[in-house]
């Protein structure tokens, strides 16, 4: 098997990621994970890891814990989706993703043993997420890792990923996305995601809603585990909830310092120590809330025997990159990429933009996927200059037609331009802009992707260095 049969055959599994729904009982997801794991000898159990879940900005903080233990001499392994060129991209050792060649050697290993399940009748058919998973449990305990910081793929309490035993479990931002598998409120979606807090375990959550902050905490009583909650220094928006006893007050409070276009200082107060002029190479406010509770949680590793230094922090901090977010891409005019695909994540992505640039006119390029807040997200751009919309390279994208349907209804004075592909929508965005004005693609990290790799085609060296193999198409 070479590395496209296999990936071929991970993505001929039936999928929630690709197709937009699922095809079988969810509630079989952890049984069958841990039937496949124990099949080739329970690899998830040979080194310690992180856990995160989160509506958002749960690849910023893993990349960041990850990055500051890889400065701290430890070998690390990190898991995250979606990717945006390659599938390789969700699974990295020591910031290095995994061969081709290592997948055509491991995948092969998977099947039989699925495939062996699957002819006991016990269980539904595999996903692609489930095969992928056991795939970077397994490479990282044949390749050594000590330490695996592990990104829950959708929701928490069922999630494939939900079989690992951490030593923190971080949650971070709550809010509506797939509503239609985690329900349609906030206590909803953030009792699935809580429930990757362990029996006795320690969580850190950067979550601000109350609401969402009431069912993480319910669901931490009764697993009887440690909740530490970090935010803004200037205010704690769930104060009444921790004044009536209902919530432990902020134990990580961070605080912006300066912002400039290519990193962003703060200090963050903890509750034994203050970490002074930290430098952040991610921009945007709410990168400082992933910051936080990255350094919430590697100080609860560090209690657990994980040791780094301040000086780890801080070179970490500095040079962790994660693609996608907020990410320029090209000067005069300014051109940024950022993966925000919620109504929340695009209102703070314009508030970033904003305060981290100087510009005349904002012109967005958007493409979004079905299962999304549309509504939301379009009442959120609704102080830009002008949108184009375009549809992505996904079955599951949203068409251009449905799109200016929710302009039509909720920012009808916004100028739109159609173009049918990503590649057609940039170069129209950058024939309306001036040079003074900011363009800025966003709705989906799908979009995100194909954006990037127009940008590395039209001569950006910077992007195409990070650029290790193409997998999709537009």
């Amino acid at each position: 098997m070479n590395y496209q049969e296999a990936l071929a055959y991970l993505y001929s599994l039936s999928d929630y990621e690709r197709g937009g729904s699922y095809m079988r009982d969810r509630n079989e997801n952890l049984p069958r994970e841990r039937c496949l794991l124990e099949a080739v000898g329970n690899p998830h159990r040979s080194y310690s890891s992180t856990h995160i879940a989160g509506t958002k900005g749960k690849g910023s903080t893993a990349a960041i814990i990850e990055r500051v233990l890889r400065e701290a001499g430890l070998r690390t392994g990190l898991y995250t989706q979606p990717d945006l060129h390659t599938f390789r991209e969700r699974i990295r050792i020591n910031g290095q993703l995994i061969s081709e060649e290592e997948v055509a050697q491991l995948v092969p290993e998977l099947r039989a043993a699925v495939e062996r399940i699957e002819q006991e009748g016990r269980f539904g058919p595999y996903i692609t997420f489930e095969v992928a998973t056991a795939l970077a449990f397994l490479y990282f305990a044949r390749r050594g890792v000590e330490h695996a910081v592990i990104e829950v793929g959708l929701g928490g309490r069922l999630d494939a990923t939900n079989v690992i035993m951490p030593l923190v479990s971080v949650i971070t931002s709550i809010g509506f996305d797939h509503m239609e598998v985690l329900g349609d409120t906030l206590t909803k979606i953030a009792t699935e995601k809580a429930g990757i807090i362990k029996p006795r375990g320690t969580v850190v959550t950067s979550a601000q809603a109350p609401e969402a902050l009431l069912a993480i905490a319910a669901v931490s009583e009764r697993q009887q585990a440690e909740l530490i909650r970090v935010g803004p220094a200037e205010g704690d928006p769930a104060q009444a909830e921790v004044q009536a006893g209902r919530l432990p007050p902020l134990r990580y409070r961070y605080v912006l310092e300066t912002c400039t276009p290519q990193s962003q200082r703060f200090s963050v107060e903890t509750p034994t120590h203050v970490y002074r002029e930290l430098e952040l190479s991610l921009l945007g406010q709410h990168q400082l809330e992933n910051a936080t509770a990255a350094i919430g949680a590697l100080e609860v590793l560090r209690s657990k025997g994980i040791q780094w230094t301040e000086e780890d922090l801080r070179k970490g901090l500095r040079s962790v990159y994660w693609s996608a977010r907020l990410e320029v891409i090209g000067q005069n005019p300014l051109v940024v990429v950022d993966g925000a695909h919620t109504a929340e994540s695009m209102q703070r992505l314009i508030e970033a933009l904003r305060e981290t640039f100087r510009f005349r006119r904002l012109i967005v390029v958007l493409s979004t996927l079905r299962n999304k807040d549309i509504a939301g997200m379009v009442q959120a751009l609704a102080g830009v200059d002008a949108v184009v919309i375009t549809t992505v390279a996904n079955p599951r994208s949203l068409s251009i037609e449905e799109i200016a349907a929710q302009f039509k209804t909720h920012a009808a004075h916004i100028p739109l331009y159609r173009a049918e592909t990503s590649r057609q929508a940039m170069d129209l965005a950058l024939q309306l802009a001036q040079p003074d004005d900011a363009v800025c693609a966003a709705g989906s990290l799908y979009l995100a992707g194909e954006v990037l790799r127009w940008a590395a085609a039209h001569g950006n060296q910077r992007v195409a260095a990070t650029i290790e193999g193409v997998d999709h198409s537009g």
